[in-house]
């Protein structure tokens, strides 16, 4: 990969390649760049209680496909999904499994994931639930969790077709319940669990 020349202005307002974007220079404030369709966006920084979520949904899987003898991998920032094709698209999930069929599918680049998790944080909610969830759709991710502490919900996107429309179907799981994977057959994560430690 050959780095491109860059200024200090980032323009938000362009469309960029995969090289130029991978060429940009790193934001100051903890905050990071994706790129949907050749468009930027710049994603605030995590606050909590973003990481603790995040560990407890880890241990969860982890154990799970250790229980199951599973042979997945689980990825975490900063590792992405990217592709050239349909517009340059590189997006960073805050976790993703991706099955060894789907590694073997994919090659060396990861072009996709069978689950990807995203745990809500006020500076990303609108983006995750609208723009970041399409884009995720078009990379043929089989299934979105959103895991949203403040309504003490996750929102499973189940990747279903309507019509011979690809779309996402949302069920919302509640206090109470048990969120629920289609990919993962058998798995499910308590919600009153999941958010124990909230007040």
């Amino acid at each position: 990969m050959q780095a491109l020349n860059t200024s200090n202005q980032v323009d938000s307002s362009r469309r960029y390649t995969l090289e130029e974007f991978w060429a940009l220079p790193e934001p100051e404030d903890r905050s990071h760049y994706e790129l949907i369709g050749g468009f930027l966006y710049i994603v605030p920084p995590s606050n909590p209680p973003h990481g603790d979520l995040a560990a407890d949904m880890l241990t969860a899987l982890f154990t799970y496909l250790f229980t199951n003898k599973l042979d997945g991998k689980v990825h975490y920032p900063n590792e992405a999904i990217y592709r050239d094709a349909q517009g340059p698209t590189y997006l960073e999930p805050d976790l993703m499994y991706v099955s060894k069929a789907l590694r073997e599918r994919m090659g060396s680049k990861r072009t996709s994931a069978d689950i990807v998790f995203e745990f809500i944080s006020r500076g990303t909610s609108v983006y995750d639930h609208t723009t970041k969830a399409d884009a995720y759709l078009t990379l043929e991710v089989r299934e979105l969790w959103l895991v949203d502490p403040f309504t003490l919900s996750v929102k499973v996107h189940y990747r279903s077709e309507i019509d011979k429309t690809t779309v996402w179907e949302i069920v919302k799981y509640s206090r109470g319940e048990h969120a629920k994977s289609r990919v993962l057959d058998g798995w499910e994560v308590s919600v009153d669990e999941l958010f124990k430690d909230l007040h």
